[in-house]
């Protein structure tokens, strides 16, 4: 029994002896005795030929790719080059990263509701008001909605069966009175403007300015209100206040008074004209308007494109060409703060006596515009108008400017980044 325990335990440990040789070889060649061990599989390995060989292409491949798009990275560019690449990548990394959140937030949702007819199932579209349709669609639909919007008039014609728009009524009143000058024109009949307008009035019956909003009846004399003649200056208050009216809108599709206290939260966070009880004076046209468009890009909830801001700033010049359009949008304004006022004395509470208060001074700010603009007309003719509406069609120009310089910069940083994705897998191929 105890020779046969000898010869059983030689056998085991000569056994041995040859599975820990097998476990030292390599494990490729299978011969050499293994020096190294693969970091990424564990596999033991002899030399740098095993470690290239076939049957471990797997981690060679990874190793040489990561290495490759390491090199990559790490070349030099001069200084020039990097700091513009620098500047343009952030420039649209804010755009980029937006992107990329809506497409992943139009994903999910696609996934969970692709169905436009499932969607749509419980809503009659004939009777259904604007808010209900867009809380029906994909983030990727109101982003191509919103795309058609803002892109400029011959983009709005893509949408009429999409969509029913609200037309501004001061495009209407401008497409009259170019209609009505062409005719003058062409009878050879010279008028002033403020005949032109006493006609327009007299014509209101046809259909034509049907949808300008009614100027209110009773404005008082200038030095009824104050004692002293104003500041001048205080005439390009007026481009912020328009600016935040047409702005306002243009949100509510026209339906500023179906959505009154909305229209006057937007208006207030918008102008600091209409915001304020300060005797706020702007030195300059490009102050007054970017005192509303910069908080468009600050407030999240009013960001838009910036052909939306250009598009404002045509609301704008329409809007100053007569006396009667400045007049019928201060005049929607100061209805709207009073009919706000006179629902809010309903309802009873400390909060709500404070918003009646601001929305009455509001009202008064407003008013006191009206018989100021109704002043310059009386005193100064259309000048004053054609003054403002000079200086709004410098900025449009300069905004436009800037859009085509954004696009193509956007395009610039687009092919600089395919060219370089096209090189790094070039480089992997080769490799």
């Amino acid at each position: 029994m105890s020779e046969l325990f000898d010869i059983t335990s030689h056998d085991l440990d000569e056994e041995n002896t040859q599975e820990g040789s097998k476990a030292r070889n390599c494990g490729i060649c299978k011969k050499q005795v293994s020096k190294y061990t693969c970091p990424r599989c564990d596999i033991k390995y002899c030399s740098l030929d095993c470690y290239k060989n076939e049957i471990h292409s797997h981690c060679t491949e990874s190793f040489y790719k990561n290495n490759v798009i390491e090199e990559i990275k790490s070349q030099r560019v001069d200084d020039d080059q990097k700091q513009k690449m620098l500047n343009m990548l952030n420039k649209f990394e804010k755009e980029n990263d937006e992107m990329a959140r809506e497409e992943m937030e139009s994903n999910d949702k696609d996934l969970v509701d692709n169905d436009i007819s499932e969607r749509f199932r419980d809503i009659d579209l004939a009777s259904a008001d604007f808010d209900t349709v867009w809380s029906k669609l994909t983030p990727a639909e109101k982003e191509e909605f919103e795309q058609k919007y803002v892109n400029g008039k011959s983009d709005l014609s893509e949408l009429s069966d999409e969509l029913l728009l609200w037309k501004p009524w001061w495009e209407i009143t401008t497409e009259y009175n170019n209609r009505k000058k062409e005719v003058l024109s062409s009878k050879i009949i010279e008028l002033n403007e403020d005949e032109n307008d006493l006609e327009y009035e007299s014509d209101d019956s046809g259909g034509d300015l049907a949808d300008r909003p009614l100027i209110i009846t009773d404005i008082k004399n200038l030095e009824d209100l104050i004692k002293t003649t104003p500041n001048p200056a205080i005439s390009l208050n007026l481009l912020n206040i328009l600016y935040a009216y047409a702005y306002t809108c243009r949100t509510f599709n026209g339906d500023i008074f179906e959505h009154s206290e909305e229209s006057c939260k937007v208006l207030w966070d918008l102008s600091p004209i209409l915001a304020n009880n300060d005797n706020l004076v702007y030195e300059s046209i490009s102050q007054a308007i970017a005192a509303s468009s910069s908080l468009t890009f600050q407030n999240p909830i009013y960001s838009q494109p910036q052909e939306f801001s250009y598009l404002i700033l045509d609301d704008i010049v329409n809007l100053l060409s007569s006396t009667n359009n400045v007049l019928a949008a201060l005049s929607d304004l100061y209805r709207l703060f009073q009919q706000v006022g006179s629902e809010t004395i309903t309802k009873k509470s400390a909060r709500r006596r404070k918003i009646e208060q601001r929305l009455f001074s509001t009202e008064k700010k407003i008013y006191f515009y009206i018989v100021y603009v109704n002043y310059l007309s009386q005193q100064l003719g259309s000048s004053f108008l054609e003054a403002l509406r000079e200086g709004i069609e410098l900025e449009r120009q300069e905004q436009l400017k800037e859009i085509k310089d954004y696009k193509r910069d956007q395009k610039t940083i687009e092919m600089l980044m395919k060219n370089e994705n096209k090189q790094e897998i070039n480089l992997i191929q080769e490799i």
